[in-house]
């Protein structure tokens, strides 16, 4: 999210990932189709969409209904650049191309998976004095199933 300046050196997430899609040198045409938003979103339950046939949102380890956002931010999509994006979790009264939570997509042999926050895949028992969040075990979501499955896609 914007502001996660996590070794102070000016640059944010959301700064180096999006020139990551737009300055590489494989391709710098925005190679997955998203590019993330500057937005910090203090709290919300993004759900997830209907696809029964997706293995993010319905894997072996189980179905994804929610997630949860504790500071965090969206995707806004691009299928014109990449046609395999995909958004699977959106904040509410979003869906399409904006307020994409969670997204996956390909490019050539590689996959990515988008999470707009890193709350989602917190146990709570990070650094002391720091808001901490339960997230893998939050009782509105279900974060574990989304990770573990979204693991399993990305190394399939």
């Amino acid at each position: 999210h914007t502001g996660a300046d996590r070794n102070n050196d000016g640059e944010d997430a959301v700064e180096i990932l999006n020139d990551l899609m737009t300055n590489n040198s494989v391709d710098s045409t925005d190679p997955f189709g998203l590019s993330i938003d500057s937005l910090s979103i203090s709290s919300g339950y993004p759900a997830a969409i209907s696809d029964s046939t997706d293995p993010v949102l319905h894997g072996s380890f189980g179905t994804v209904t929610k997630s949860l956002i504790a500071s965090g931010t969206t995707a806004t999509l691009e299928p014109a650049d990449n046609s395999a994006v995909k958004g699977l979790l959106y904040r509410s009264g979003y869906s399409g191309t904006t307020g994409a939570f969670f997204a996956t997509s390909t490019f050539g042999s590689g996959k990515i998976a988008f999470w707009g926050d890193s709350s989602p895949i917190d146990d709570g028992t990070g650094q002391s004095g720091n808001t901490l969040y339960d997230g893998w075990n939050d009782t509105g979501a279900t974060n574990a199933a989304l990770a573990l499955n979204a693991t399993e896609w990305l190394s399939s």
